[in-house]
């Protein structure tokens, strides 16, 4: 290997959390040079334009959960107006529309019958265990819901202790509070660029790592940018992929090789975490034809030019979202866990179809009126990136310290971060920011 400058760091991925990291080391006065397989930066914030409106269409993170520190200071620095969404949601079951605060009461009653102090399980085993009467069925049907929807598990995986420190960590930031980025969430993500280039990062684009060989206080990194072969050194790296690409074990798909191999707790808490599965597609059409309607039929009495979030459970896709405070003629469909993973097998035309389906049985217009009024459709399927192998992580049974395992460094050496290391904050850009944050704290005490 060669030998490399005792004060510079490798970071791999110019995600949340590989930029937040690069931003700090620079500033503390580090050689900072971030790999990046992508052509462009932001990870799994991917925002793109629709041509027809100039929107921002979110591919990727959209929301901003709560109030931490680290994204709030982000949107103040880059000045980016946002509005809260929060009061938008109905929900329809059984015929009958609801607003949030219904939703939200079950929901809070049922979680908080969950315990830290008895061992840990799955979330599947925990509704197993409450009763079957009615009341406490539709509480465990909302509970079921959220965790696919929000967590994007699977419950018979979701490990409840890892559920109980999502739930504390969101009550700490107001996580019930979700905002929308006016300009685009890329837009954050172009801030803490330039703030780390201002400190003299530099962001290396498509660059695929493939081998990792380091030895304690000595790193060099394999690329493969297109056919030719670039090596990085430095004296530190720092880790920010996603999981789904760490588990990864195929070269053909984008396989990273540590040489030596990381010890074998740390490989197997990467192995352990699961990555949770999205299907989402955004829905552009002539005009916002939703307004005028009732909600299939029901004659509810309900404003529609208001609508924000409708959750709708027996449709394929279950949740949709407009861009309001924006009144724009767009639709997002949202299914997460094992209700996204028949969509991961599907074509992008026929998860239209199933998205229009969908509508159709929400809002009673007909499949060939909606297709009439359809311009474009968006998706971007994580689950086939090669670069991310999956949406976002959350935690199984034990997870708690399998993720202690996951975000500790190896000699000194190697450092991680990611959504997948923010204990409380899986899942999110936040929990990405302080996860890039405290590896590059990590990493300056290393190195005094």
């Amino acid at each position: 290997m060669s030998v490399a400058n005792t004060n510079s760091v490798l970071i791999i991925g110019a995600g949340a959390a590989g930029l937040a990291a690069a931003r700090d080391l620079a500033a503390a006065g580090l050689s900072v040079t971030i790999i990046e397989a992508r052509d462009r930066i932001g990870g799994r914030v991917h925002t793109v334009r629709d041509e027809s409106f100039n929107l921002p269409i979110e591919l990727g993170a959209e929301f901003v959960h709560g109030k931490h520190p680290a994204l709030i200071k982000l949107l103040d620095s880059s000045r980016t107006p946002f509005s809260d969404v929060s009061e938008r949601h109905w929900y329809f079951e059984n015929g009958v529309v609801s607003r949030s605060n219904d939703f939200w009461n079950k929901l809070t009653a049922l979680f908080d019958l969950m315990s830290k102090e008895k061992p840990d399980q799955t979330f599947a085993q925990f509704l197993d265990s409450l009763p079957n009467d009615p009341e406490t069925l539709r509480a465990k049907a909302v509970a079921t819901r959220y965790v696919q929807g929000f967590h994007a598990a699977d419950i018979r995986r979701a490990g409840v202790h890892g559920l109980i420190a999502a739930n504390e960590a969101e009550d700490q930031v107001g996580g019930h509070h979700s905002f929308r980025v006016a300009a685009g969430y890329e837009t954050l993500l172009q801030r803490l660029n330039e703030e780390a280039k201002q400190h003299g990062a530099i962001v290396q684009l498509n660059a695929v790592v493939r081998e990792i060989h380091w030895g304690r206080n000595n790193v060099e990194v394999i690329c493969l940018p297109g056919e030719r072969q670039q090596r990085f050194a430095a004296s530190r790296a720092l880790i920010t992929l996603p999981l789904g690409v760490l588990q990864e074990k195929s070269k053909a798909h984008a396989a990273v090789r540590f040489v030596p191999a990381l010890p074998e707790e740390k490989q197997n808490a990467i192995d352990d975490i699961p990555m949770g599965h999205v299907a989402r597609i955004v829905l552009v059409f002539r005009e916002r034809f939703w307004e005028e309607l009732d909600l299939a039929g029901t004659g509810a009495q309900e404003d529609l030019s208001q609508l924000g979030f409708i959750h709708f459970p027996e449709a394929a896709i279950p949740t949709w979202w407009s861009l309001l405070p924006l009144r724009a003629p767009v639709l997002v469909g949202w299914a997460g866990g094992t209700r996204a993973e028949k969509f991961l097998r599907l074509s992008e035309a026929e998860c239209v179809s199933e998205a229009l389906r969908s509508l159709k049985k929400i809002f009673g217009v007909s499949e060939t009126s909606l297709r009439k009024s359809l311009l474009h459709s968006y998706r971007h399927d994580w689950n086939a990136d090669p670069f991310s192998r999956g949406a976002y992580a959350y935690l199984p049974v034990n997870g708690l310290e399998k993720q202690q395992e996951l975000a500790r460094p190896v000699e000194n050496t190697i450092f991680f971060a990611g959504e997948a290391t923010s204990v409380g904050h899986i899942g999110t850009v936040h929990g990405a920011l302080e996860s890039g944050q405290r590896a590059a704290k990590e990493i300056v005490d290393s190195l005094n």
